[in-house]
Order: C-alpha cells, then structure tokens, then sequence
C-alpha cells in the first residue's frame, strides 16, 4: 500500500511539473548551498569568507514547498558544497520530494567514500577541469590544487554503477585550445565520464567578474564549440543544440530570453528566493510568484539585453523548450542516447 502511494506521488508531482513546463513556470531551483570556496577563481565574485548555512529542517522546508510548486530539479552548487559535511544529508531530502540533483563540484575535497555514497543515489555529478596543465589550472582556479582534482576524478572512474549522470565539465578560457580540450575529452571518457565545455562569462557582474588574463577573443574560441557540436550531433542530440546556442551566443547574435523566472529560479543560502544568480538582490516569496515574475519581468529583459550571460541555469533549460520539435524528430536517438548516457536531467 505505501509503495502505491509513493508511486502515485511520483505522478502527482510529475503532472505539476509539466503543467509548469506549459505555463512558463520554473522547473528548476539552483541552490547556493554555501558561499565558501577552497578556490579563488579571479572569474569568480561569488565566493565570500563567512557564510551562514541552512539549517537541514529549513533544507526540508524549502524542499517541500518546492515539489508542490511542480519543481523538479536542484543544481546543488556555491561556493564549493563538499565543504557542508551534511550535503548527503541535502541529496537526500531532496530525493524524498523527487528533485533531482545535481552536485556542482570542482573537485578539490572529494574523498572516495563521499563520491561513493553520491554514486549510489539517484544524483548527478558535474567536477569542474578546464585544463590538464598545472601551471594554467593555477592561473584560472587561483590554487595549486591540480592533484587532488585529477585524484577525484581517477578514484571515481573505480565507481560502478553510478545512478546518475557524472561529467567533467571545462570552462572555456582565453588560455584553452582545441588541442588542450580534445585532450580533457580523451581524459573524460577514459575514466567514465561525460564531457561539456561552457564558455566563461566575461562580463562583469554579481555573480561574474571579469579578468583579461582569461578573457578571450570570441573568433579564437568558437572553433572549440564547433567542434564539439559537430562531435555532438553524432551521439548526443541535447549537447549538439546547446553548443549551437553557445555559438549565438559568441558570435553576438540576439539572445531569446533567458529562463531566469520563467525554467528557472535561484534559492541563496540564506534562505531567500531571487530571480538569477546575477540577480540576487531581487528577492520574493514562493507563494507570491506570480506577482514577483511581472515584478522583476523588466529588469530580467533588460538585464538580457543589456549583458546577457550563458550560465547553466539560465539558458539550457529553455534552449530545450525552445528545440521541442526538433528533439520530437529525433526521439528514438533522444531515448538510445539516454539509455547510453543516463538520465541527463
């Protein structure tokens, strides 16, 4: 009998989120679990010295009112969250309300026995590499913790039977080359995992900062998301439209709207709700949304037109809405590809 009524939750929950999908509500939270930080990215202005956590009871809260409003997922992120103690604990709750997360990492406290229990639930894992070079990961990660993210990555290809999706994902720099990315790739795979690059955002804001050693010339770097759209579109249609996205983007084209207030929303570890991640100053209540979205609709559309940025949580989300009838075409490679892969959401 429990498990009937588990199951039907599941389904209730799936329907508030789809209805979400079909009214331009968000179905996505990203969690700023922590503002603390091993690493001191010069790219990087979230990081702060002292932060005040969640209490876990208050995690439950959110993570409640959360699935009833038909979210369906949470980017578990920072600050570095291996630095809570209690982050099985949040995969946990977060679990029991079905929201998937995913754990933002750049995997420089990661010991086996945390990947492991990772592995074991139904979460996915993003480690941030952007180079195989120790000189060029000081200069974009601001430490010389090179080792120990190489060691996360190794012990975890010992891992089997991982329940969620794991990759390596690469920021794309002024300092990164095709020949360099090919290489990360090549390391990717040979130790189990999935392989994305993202282009750093240079321009400057909350979230952001700007740094001319790792600023790039968009002509020099597009040629890397070209080839690995061109690598995608053989065996992973998702990525193949989100690198072309990517490459709109660099190439200065007009930008659709981002999906801050309307895929997606920003929960700050102090507790509050905010548009964005670069808009963190804007704050409502979940049981106020509606309002709060008119509110903030034109600070949202100028801040896209005005610097438009390329985060996770504020475009890919849309850019799959937006591709819907494209990815109807080619669902069977869609379903292949998933099975292949894993969930990727």
């Amino acid at each position: 009998m429990n498990r009937f009524f588990l199951r039907c939750g599941k389904i209730f929950d799936m329907a508030r989120t789809f209805g979400n999908v079909l009214e331009g509500r968000p179905v996505l939270t990203v969690f700023d679990v922590t503002k603390l930080c091993q690493q001191r990215c010069p790219m990087c202005n979230i990081r702060k010295e002292r932060c005040s956590h969640l209490a876990l009871d208050s995690i439950r809260e959110h993570a409640e009112n959360l699935r009833r409003f038909g979210i369906r997922y949470v980017f578990l992120q920072g600050g570095e969250p291996t630095l809570r103690n209690d982050l099985i604990a949040i995969i946990d709750i977060f679990n029991e309300n079905n929201i998937k997360p995913t754990v933002i990492s750049n995997g420089v406290l990661f010991p086996f026995e945390l990947a492991e229990a990772i592995a074991h639930r139904r979460c996915n894992l993003s480690v941030s590499l952007d180079t195989l070079d120790r000189e060029k990961f000081r200069k974009i990660r601001g430490t010389d913790d090179f080792d120990s993210v190489i060691r996360t990555i190794t012990n975890a290809a010992k891992i089997k039977n991982k329940h969620g999706n794991w990759s390596i994902v690469t920021t794309v720099t002024g300092l990164s080359t095709l020949d360099e990315i090919k290489k990360l790739e090549q390391f990717a795979r040979e130790n189990g995992f999935m392989y994305a690059v993202r282009p750093y955002i240079v321009v400057g804001g909350v979230a952001g900062r700007r740094c001319e050693e790792l600023a790039y010339s968009r002509e020099k770097i597009i040629p890397i998301f070209q080839y690995m759209s061109d690598r995608a579109r053989v065996d992973n249609v998702l990525a193949c439209l989100l690198y072309e996205e990517h490459m709109r983007y660099l190439r200065g084209e007009k930008m659709s709207r981002c999906d801050a207030m309307t895929r997606s929303f920003l929960l700050q570890e102090t507790g509050d709700f905010s548009p964005c991640i670069e808009l963190p100053q804007l704050k409502f209540d979940l049981k106020d949304f509606s309002r709060a979205k008119r509110d903030y609709a034109g600070l949202i559309d100028s801040c896209n037109r005005e610097s438009p940025c390329f985060y996770n949580c504020g475009r890919e989300t849309g850019v799959v809405w937006k591709n819907k009838w494209k990815l109807m075409v080619r669902i069977f490679d869609l379903i292949r590809q998933m099975s292949r892969y894993g969930n990727l959401f």
